[in-house]
């Protein structure tokens, strides 16, 4: 696995529950996380997007409201700038349900991690995420990932 120097990224991190997400963010932190932009929803995301933030990698949850994660996903790999439509996004979630999964594989998740995740979780996967970055994006959004269905995605879980 490529080493990350954490201090260089820029993370944004979409959760509702504002405890979960003080919580990721004090983790992120704590690995050397210098540029961390919080949104509390798919809308003020993308309105972070528009505003002209390029994330290097998102960590997004699913179950949210008024734009829920798979439909941020959706307004995100529909942006006509390539960088912003491949930008790697990370399921970040308490559903393991097969459905949630295979509509995250479609459009083009990264990893996806379950709630709870510990500072190793977290840190290994942003590890293993962006260390690929590179070749995922000249393969497209969704190469790495199949479409065979929860345990057979090939999806690195935490």
């Amino acid at each position: 696995m490529k080493l990350v120097d954490f201090s260089s990224i820029r993370l944004l991190l979409v959760e509702d529950e504002v405890f979960i997400r003080s919580t990721i963010k004090r983790m992120l932190r704590s690995l050397g996380c210098r540029d961390v932009r919080e949104a509390s929803d798919g809308t003020e995301a993308l309105k972070a997007l528009v505003d002209g933030f390029l994330p290097d990698v998102v960590l997004c949850d699913f179950r949210m409201a008024p734009m829920d994660g798979l439909t941020f996903m959706q307004q995100v790999r529909a942006i006509p700038e390539p960088a912003r439509a491949r930008m790697p996004i990370i399921m970040l979630t308490a559903a393991t349900d097969e459905a949630t999964v295979r509509a995250a594989v479609a459009l083009g998740i990264r990893a996806y991690m379950v709630k709870p995740v510990s500072p190793k979780q977290l840190s290994d996967r942003l590890s293993a995420v962006l260390g690929k970055r590179e070749e995922a994006d000249e393969a497209g959004p969704s190469s790495p990932l199949t479409k065979q269905g929860f345990r057979r995605t090939g999806l690195p879980e935490c």
